[in-house]
């Protein structure tokens, strides 16, 4: 994970105004689940000096995520939230190689993790007193930034993300809630030196990043 990815994911977990009017209230959660990708990174024919003209295409794997949030809600119903997550994923490769007139598929794998970050507006639509039960819906900007082996030849990284949420809170102790979220991360990517290179193919794909989440948050103040 990148530097500045990791003291994003500490500042998230342990920033918090010491003291807040009695109506505000600040959580913090940690947590895990799952990242599923939805589409390929990259499709089309694209030439080469050994091969002759190649079909690829490669795409992100379902992995694993952690990591953190900040919640700040200035009322009951409407709150602020950042978020920060690690995706331990990995792209696959497939392609269509010509060796000796006989077409023959090759594939595999290499690491390719990502780092999600976003700042969300949150809206209850079922909120406290209504305990303990809240179902929110979330709306913002985020961030999608590549790393690892498979990206260290490629110039553009990171891309700018709307993001769209939807999740459900459980309290099961006072100022403990268990949460479960589904958080998308739309944005677009394109690998410049094989989209210029493509035969067919290679435009700018529409990426729908799904995090799948659960976690523990916990209420500096416990009224909420």
């Amino acid at each position: 994970m990148p530097r500045y990815s990791v003291a994003l994911l500490g500042l998230l977990l342990v920033l918090a105004p010491a003291r807040l009017p009695a109506q505000v209230q600040v959580g913090i959660s940690a947590f895990g689940g799952i990242y599923l990708p939805t589409s390929d990174l990259f499709e089309g024919v694209v030439p080469t000096t050994d091969a002759g003209n190649i079909a690829l295409k490669f795409s992100q794997k379902t992995a694993f995520t952690f990591g953190g949030r900040l919640a700040v809600w200035p009322t009951s119903r409407i709150g602020i939230e950042a978020e920060a997550a690690y995706a331990l994923s990995k792209v696959e490769g497939d392609l269509l190689v010509s060796v000796g007139g006989t077409v023959l598929p090759v594939s595999g794998d290499i690491d390719a993790g990502l780092f999600l970050g976003s700042l969300n507006l949150m809206w209850a639509i079922i909120r406290p007193p209504l305990e303990p039960l809240s179902i929110y819906v979330s709306g913002g900007v985020g961030v999608v930034s590549r790393t690892g082996d498979f990206y260290n030849e490629i110039d553009d990284k990171t891309d700018i993300a709307g993001v769209a949420g939807l999740g459900l809170k459980y309290g099961v102790a006072k100022g403990l809630w268990i949460r479960i979220d589904l958080r998308d991360y739309i944005s677009s990517f394109q690998e410049k030196a094989l989209g210029d290179a493509a035969l067919t193919g290679g435009d700018s794909k529409l990426q729908n990043d799904l995090l799948i989440l659960a976690s523990l948050e916990y209420f500096l103040s416990a009224g909420n």
